[in-house]
Parts: structure tokens; C-alpha cells; sequence
């Protein structure tokens, strides 16, 4: 374990990746399934979303990336239950998602207006399981253990005000974690952080997913943090989004913010990403 300096120049303790980073199997955890979703109808209908198909595996991270516009929050609300396909279906455990199942935890970019104010950092992480049939005591360890996991051990009763902001991502992760949810959805996560907090967070990431065997969905318009974290980058094209790539990523691990990006592998991945990207998900780029 260490103790490096946030961003207000406090201590927090995170855990070194020290883990294998898991390739895809043929285990389906999560199934989209044909899925399309139309916003409106007759003239003023907007397809959002077109016969989009792909699985995520127990274990596995998967990141989501495309133009600006391309329907991935669309597609993460349709994966989380927030919103039902057009068309398809979306399937958590081979059952069908309707409504937001339990199962499901989202980490959201604006940590601003996901943590309550007037909450602790504890009674936030703790807010999720009062309805939970553990026992008081058990609720509070999980907290506890969450807490720890994400290097906020001390700061149990602050409030969100009193942290900067990669902190007060952490309590959201951790609010996420202490749900133990078989699948954490996560929407920009690092978006509104300045760029030595973001490395952090992602290396906090690829911690308790080495810790808690998690499985990761990610959406995100960073195209280095798409292929660092994840074992799959799954391209969108512009909207209507269709997925036009899905390309594994494999990676020496542990993964590293220096050495990992000056990997060949990772080299070569990047611009094959940014080149679909930045063409709205034209195969031809790739030529």
C-alpha cells in the first residue's frame, strides 16, 4: 500500500494493480441483443441507437468509445434499465433487463450531483443499502471496506464540499462498490478531473477490479483511457450508433501509466481507435 498526495495535498491510500488483467471467455454476463432505440415518433422521431449486439463476459472490462454524439449514453441508459430498447433487448444473467435491476451499479461524470450534500462520506457509501437484508452491522462493514478500497480511509466524516473533486469520485466509486453489483456501468467517469487525478482513478479502477473480480462497462471520449483500462474497445459509429469494431486489447499486466503507454501493443491500438474515432466509424480508415 502507499500514500500519495491528492490533488489538496492530503493523503489517501490506494492498492498498487498487481493483477492479471482478464481476456474475454464465452461466459455471457451482460447481452445487448439487437437493440435499437428511437427517441419521439412520426416526423420528429431521432434513431439513437441501430441493432446494436454484443456480450460482456464475467470479469471483463469493456470500454465504449465514438464520435461525440454517437449514442453512447443512450447506450449505457439502455444497458442500466433507465430507458427500454425500441427494438431487441438487453440481458443481465440471460434475464431479460425491464426497469433498473438489482445487479447494476452506475458511476455518473457529474460526482457534483450524485453524492448528497448533507451526507457524510459514510452515510453517502451507506445510502444505497438501507434497504439492504444484511444487518446494520454487516452494511456498516461493507462501507468500511469500500471506503478503504478506495483510499478514503479518514475521511469517513467529511463532507462532499470538504474534498476536491477526484475525491469525491472516489466516494461515488466507492458508493458503487459497496452495492457489490455485478456489473458497474460507468458514464465519463474521469471527465471532470484534471489529468494526474484521472491516472489515479484509473489505476484505482483497475485496482478493485483486480480486488472484487468486477465487471466493467465504460463509456468514455478518451481514447487512451479506453485502451488502458479495458480488455475490449468496442467502437461506435456516428449516430444512428452501430458498432463497427471490436478490438481486444492485450496487455502486459500489470498495467502502468508510463510503461504500458509506451507499449507497442498499446501504441498501435490507440491509433487504430483514434483513426475509427475520428472518422465516425468508417472501416476504410483503417486502410
Amino acid at each position: 500500500m502507499s500514500r500519495p498526495k491528492t490533488d489538496e495535498g492530503e493523503n489517501v491510500t490506494t492498492t498498487t494493480n498487481t493483477s492479471t488483467i482478464r481476456t474475454a471467455t464465452t461466459d455471457k454476463l451482460l447481452e445487448v441483443r439487437d437493440v435499437g432505440h428511437v427517441y419521439g415518433s412520426g416526423e420528429k422521431a431521432y434513431r439513437a441507437v441501430d441493432h446494436l449486439s454484443f456480450a460482456v463476459a464475467p470479469g471483463e472490462m469493456v470500454s465504449i468509445v465514438g464520435p461525440s454524439g454517437a449514442g453512447k449514453t443512450t447506450l449505457l441508459r439502455l444497458l442500466s434499465g433507465l430507458l427500454t430498447p425500441s427494438e431487441g433487448e438487453v440481458r443481465l444473467e440471460d434475464k431479460v433487463i425491464r426497469g433498473v435491476p438489482r445487479g447494476l451499479a452506475m458511476v455518473f461524470q457529474d460526482y457534483s450531483r450524485s453524492l448528497l450534500p448533507w451526507m457524510s462520506v459514510e452515510k453517502n457509501i451507506l445510502f444505497p443499502l438501507n434497504n439492504s437484508p444484511k444487518t446494520a452491522a454487516d452494511r456498516r462493514a461493507i462501507v468500511a471496506e469500500s471506503i478503504e478500497a478506495v483510499g478514503l480511509g479518514g475521511h469517513e466524516k467529511k463532507y462532499p464540499w470538504q474534498l476536491s473533486g477526484g475525491m469525491q469520485q472516489r466516494v461515488a466509486i466507492a458508493r458503487a462498490l459497496a452495492y457489490r453489483p455485478r456489473v458497474m456501468l460507468m458514464d465519463e467517469p474521469f471527465a471532470s478531473v484534471d489529468a494526474q487525478t484521472r491516472s489515479d482513478l484509473e489505476d484505482l479502477v483497475l485496482a478493485i477490479r483486480a480486488a472484487y473480480g468486477m465487471t466493467i462497462v465504460s463509456v468514455t471520449h478518451d481514447i487512451d483511457e479506453s485502451v488502458y483500462l479495458a480488455d475490449r474497445v468496442l467502437v461506435l459509429s456516428r449516430a444512428p450508433a452501430r458498432l463497427v469494431a471490436d478490438i481486444p486489447v492485450e496487455l502486459p499486466a500489470p498495467r502502468d501509466q508510463i510503461a504500458t503507454k509506451e507499449n507497442e501493443t498499446f501504441i498501435h491500438i490507440r491509433s487504430r481507435v483514434a483513426r475509427l474515432v475520428r472518422s465516425g466509424g468508417d472501416p476504410l480508415s483503417e486502410e
